[in-house]
């Protein structure tokens, strides 16, 4: 396991400055099975990779969702302003998560050409700059890193609202906080 990141496998894992918000409901739902009903309205917006091997365990309505290639929240502030403006959560869970294919982007390039040309109908021409436009702006070399510093981003832009960085462990299925000073 990392040692940059917390393991949350009861609720006295919880570090004391995300007790009662969002954040601990989500850890508690999530990682230890809390249960709980529907909510009234959502709490908290995620903000985390499309990657289908991610399922999260919550409550309906709990959380808003944003799923993108790598969780980036640079072309998602319209969105992630009205959840906390007119959707009113109050706290933001950036997740990333193990065994990201946009760590390393560049590795994809010949794979990705193939098979855009191959399943989207592009030409290789076509594929190749699209890949070297996009690639420099979403790869990345680190989720831990990466996460953390969408975090600081959004705690700049809304410091009103609680931000946590996450990390999904793909291999069991739960959420780790990244270690910060908070």
């Amino acid at each position: 396991m990392d040692t940059r990141l917390i393991t949350i496998k009861s609720e006295s894992d919880m570090p004391a400055a995300y007790h009662g918000t969002p954040v601990s409901r989500l850890l508690m739902y999530h990682n230890l099975d809390a249960g709980g009903g529907a909510h009234e309205k959502p709490e908290l917006l995620i903000v985390m990779c499309m990657d289908s091997r991610q399922r999260m365990r919550l409550p309906r309505n709990f959380a808003f969702f944003i799923r993108n290639a790598g969780a980036r929240v640079e072309e998602t502030m319209f969105d992630i302003s009205f959840a906390i403006a007119v959707g009113g959560v109050e706290a933001v869970a950036v997740v990333g998560h193990t065994d990201c294919r946009m760590v390393g982007l560049e590795a994809s390039e010949e794979k990705f050409i193939n098979g855009l040309s191959e399943r989207g109908g592009w030409n290789q021409e076509q594929a190749r700059l699209h890949f070297s436009t996009m690639c420099p702006s979403l790869s990345k070399r680190d989720v831990v890193e990466s996460v953390r510093s969408n975090a600081v981003l959004l705690r700049s832009m809304y410091p009103k609202s609680v931000v946590v960085p996450l990390v999904y462990e793909v291999g069991d299925g739960l959420l780790y906080l990244v270690k910060e000073s908070l």
